[in-house]
């Protein structure tokens, strides 16, 4: 046996169990870094070539939470060349988050033809059975990404379900042309659909490891780029937030606004797109009402009777205006909420998108 090699194992057990003991009850936010395992992230696990007390403390201090007795850590996205670095130039678009009707929302009903560029609708066909089921909902970030929630790419969720389809410039789900009447009695309508295949999936790693749905967040690699020309405005991608944003401070004021084709009041899904406007609440008081389930990188919205995002949004974006309305920013991504949506009182969870704009940035390629 090389009791050289035995004793620097022995020293990793040893610290791997302090950390473990010591952050079982409380673990460390990730703010602007991701949440992995100690063994894939190079600039912590350099410390336990030296474990002195204070490297030790500098190890509890980024452990995120335990899994299988290995710590999960905040690591450090850009402190060296060993880990993913940000494109010198970003690949999410400057033109964003333009939309012509959203000053026309009231909350709850079907939403303007034109007024969601960036939705996009993912369907998913089940083995065995005919038909696509249109469940989840994300948004356009850039000509080949999709944004959702990494519980409509799970596949210990969809069981044996696959997502067949992600279509963008949808409105109505029961017909191939959509059109919407004007005031003059005529019709305004929408260039056809498009259609694409999942080239790629990319969930985030620590997905409902820490609480219920914490980093509920996927990209969808399209398997080809999206024509914005065609489109003729139907389809345009909604800007990302920086890292350092703050929604409850950007708000002010302001309700932000979720939409998608989910559950209504009637208990059945809508085939057009409904927006509904939501208020955002304060996380310390949102995790009182959720058991102290919620952390830093949740969004909590709503909580007005008859005012919610529900099952079949899945996925789809929360926005925010800007001062003046556009650009709109998407704030956050619907992830779960009552069994009841709609309930006086009790808000809907969001994922924060700001929270994740370096880990989305660090997975996207041309």
């Amino acid at each position: 046996m090389d009791t050289k090699r035995g004793g620097v194992a022995w020293i990793v057990t040893a610290v791997l169990l302090v950390v473990a003991q010591q952050t079982a009850s409380q673990g460390a936010d990730c703010v602007s870094s991701q949440c992995i395992s100690l063994r894939e992230c190079p600039p912590l696990l350099r410390l336990l070539q030296d474990p002195t007390r204070s490297n030790i403390k500098k190890l509890q201090e980024a452990t995120c939470f335990v899994r299988n007795r290995v710590p999960m850590v905040c690591c450090p996205s850009t402190t060296t060349t060993e880990t993913p670095t940000l494109p010198t130039k970003s690949l999410l678009p400057e033109n964003c988050g333009h939309s012509a009707h959203l000053n026309r929302i009231i909350g709850g009903e079907v939403a303007p033809l034109d007024a969601y560029p960036w939705k996009a609708v993912l369907g998913y066909r089940d083995i065995g059975l005919p038909g696509i089921e249109f469940l989840c909902g994300g948004s356009v970030i850039n000509e080949r990404y999709v944004l959702t929630a990494a519980h409509c790419v799970d596949p210990g969720t969809l069981g044996t379900r696959r997502l067949e389809v992600v279509r963008l410039g949808e409105w109505d789900l029961t017909t191939t042309e959509d059109c919407e009447s004007t005031n003059g009695g005529g019709l305004f309508c929408a260039p056809p659909v498009q259609d694409f295949e999942a080239e790629e999936i990319i969930a985030h790693p620590s997905y409902n490891t820490r609480v219920r749905f914490s980093d509920d967040i996927a990209l969808v690699r399209l398997n080809r780029p999206i024509n914005f020309q065609e489109s003729a405005g139907f389809v345009l991608p909604v800007c990302l937030p920086p890292a350092d944003f703050s929604p409850r401070t950007a708000a002010g004021n302001k309700s932000a606004i979720a939409a998608g084709w989910g559950f209504t009041e009637t208990g059945s899904t809508s085939d057009r797109i409904k927006h509904v406007k939501l208020p955002l609440l304060d996380n310390t008081q949102c995790s009182q009402i959720y058991s102290g389930n919620i952390v830093s990188e949740q969004i909590c919205a709503g909580g007005n009777a008859g005012e919610d995002s529900c099952g079949g949004d899945s996925g789809g974006p929360l926005v925010l205006a800007g001062t003046f309305g556009p650009p709109y920013q998407q704030i956050g991504i619907v992830s779960y909420g009552p069994v009841n949506c709609g309930q006086q009182g009790v808000p809907g969870i969001y994922t924060s998108v700001s929270s994740y704009r370096t880990w989305i940035e660090q997975n996207l390629k041309p």
